[in-house]
């Protein structure tokens, strides 16, 4: 047996009322989990409905059994014609998928998946088209082996310009380095750490929305527990 480990944190634009980003948590019918991040255009109330219809509308999909490229297809169609056009979201879906015994990244987003196998860190990132603006837009998709110790990781935009405005970034090198040595279990701390330091870059007021989800690959385990931990203001 083996366990799946996932973290992640997200913080409003300014620090302060509802982020426009949506991360959701499902469990695939034949065996695995997929974590979902979209980001609604803007910030705010407005966005975090956009966001939210299309992260729910993902959730739905793979509850019924859609694979992760028919699901993000799916959901740019809902939003392309329930929106006329008029409106973009960004989507990224995470898996770990049971069934077919592989990683699933399905990607319409700007920003990077981060990727840990085998001791050593690379990135999928280029072309990937946001959803809602034009009819046929596909995601980008990559399978990869259900490798123990991979570590999955990805964010919003809000990450990637933290620290613009006062002429500093994320310094990436020393981030992907620590992800070489990051346990499964210690997922948690790494992405809360990343959190700290972008709002460190940012003064403590991002200039948008700042969301991070990661998933891990834990070797052997034989416990049939499942723990889930959450921190949530109201």
């Amino acid at each position: 047996m083996r366990r799946v480990e996932v973290a992640w944190c997200k913080m409003p634009k300014g620090g302060l009322g509802q982020s426009g980003d949506s991360i959701e948590l499902v469990e695939r019918p034949l065996g695995g989990l997929t974590l979902i991040l979209a980001d609604g255009q803007g910030s705010g109330p407005a966005a975090l409905r956009i966001s939210r219809m299309v992260a729910m509308k993902a959730v739905q999909l793979i509850s019924d059994g859609s694979r992760d490229g028919a699901v993000a297809r799916a959901v740019q169609d809902m939003l392309y014609t329930a929106r006329e056009g008029r409106v973009t979201a960004t989507l990224a879906l995470l898996s770990v998928d049971l069934h077919t015994k592989t990683l699933v990244i399905a990607r319409n987003a700007p920003c990077p998946v981060l990727v840990r196998q085998e001791d050593r860190v690379f990135r999928l990132e280029g072309h990937a088209d946001v959803i809602g603006t034009y009819r046929k837009t596909r995601p980008a998709m990559t399978e990869l082996a259900c490798d123990p110790e991979s570590i999955l990781l990805t964010f919003s935009d809000g990450l990637m310009q933290a620290g613009r405005r006062y002429g500093k970034a994320i310094a990436w090198d020393r981030w992907e380095e620590r992800l070489t040595r990051t346990a499964p279990n210690e997922l948690h701390d790494y992405v809360q750490d990343l959190m700290d330091e972008a709002l460190d870059l940012e003064r403590g007021r991002p200039t948008d929305d700042v969301s991070i989800m990661a998933l891990a690959l834990k070797g052997e385990d034989d416990s049939a527990l499942r723990q889930l931990h959450a921190s949530i203001p109201y």
